[in-house]
């Protein structure tokens, strides 16, 4: 299975680099006829030769395009080959509640082993996943991808709080706060009522600058280690989030509940 993964990455890896070299090579040859038929007035044959030299780069362009395309299924099925071989192997060895997440579909399915080959689809239903490679306005790049494989629950928590990276300000294109800049809501009043300060009790701009933000992440988190939490969100059917999984409350709930400290989570 890694050697499959192995050649996919470079096979990938040669498909872009042909797709990035065929367009700009096609646009180098488009301008090129525009100033040669200005400033030199080639012949209508000389112009035409051009111009067929460019339209057959446009073509290898579009197969690489067609490639590519080809090659994300490719990745896809591979992932979900490799996602049924940890199922299989789970059925052998484990007994249980556990999670699938489909970051193609933006679908999770809760199931349950209950042994001797018995395994029944508990929940399922839509999240949201990584969005994968961003950027800002200055040129700043991110890889918020959700990592696939197989992981497990670490450790979960109630009433969590949202704390605002480092790579916030970046994204937003903000200055980061001075220390002293920061709002810190009162810890003596409760989580509920820590949730209404922060909405009803400051205006837009001063909810910035709260680092540490309650309600934010729903009432539970379940966390898979690595800074990757399964925890409420919007988005759900879509590739929207920072590399976390987000849930719909009573999903999340759900989840919650049945998944325990150790449980097997499979991402593809």
């Amino acid at each position: 299975m890694n050697s499959l993964k192995t050649a996919a990455i470079v096979l990938a890896s040669v498909l872009l680099a042909g797709l990035i070299i065929s367009l700009v090579s096609a646009d180098s040859l488009s301008r090129k006829l525009i100033d040669l038929q200005h400033d030199y007035r080639f012949t209508r044959d000389e112009l035409q030769i051009l111009s067929s030299e460019r339209d057959t780069l446009m073509d290898v362009h579009s197969f690489y395009h067609r490639q590519s395309d080809s090659l994300n299924l490719l990745t896809y099925r591979l992932d979900s080959l490799q996602a049924l071989i940890h199922v299989y192997d789970l059925s052998e060895n484990y007994v249980g509640y556990y999670l699938l997440i489909d970051t193609n579909q933006n679908r999770f399915h809760l199931r349950r082993n209950i042994g001797d080959g018995n395994d029944v689809l508990v929940r399922s239903g839509y999240c949201g996943t990584g969005k994968g490679w961003t950027s800002n306005n200055e040129g700043q790049v991110w890889n918020f991808t959700t990592p696939r494989g197989l992981s497990y629950v670490i450790r979960k928590g109630e009433n969590p709080y949202w704390y605002r990276p480092d790579w916030y300000w970046e994204e937003m294109n903000m200055r980061p706060p001075e220390p002293d800049e920061y709002i810190v809501i009162p810890d003596t009043i409760s989580w509920e009522e820590q949730i209404t300060f922060y909405h009803d009790s400051l205006t837009a701009s001063e909810r910035v600058y709260v680092q540490r933000v309650p309600g934010a992440l729903g009432s539970y988190k379940i966390d898979l280690g690595g800074g990757i939490l399964i925890h409420y969100g919007v988005g759900r059917g879509r590739n929207v989030s920072h590399g976390c999984i987000r849930m719909g409350s009573s999903d999340l709930e759900a989840l919650y509940r049945s998944l325990p400290v150790g449980a097997p989570v499979i991402i593809y």
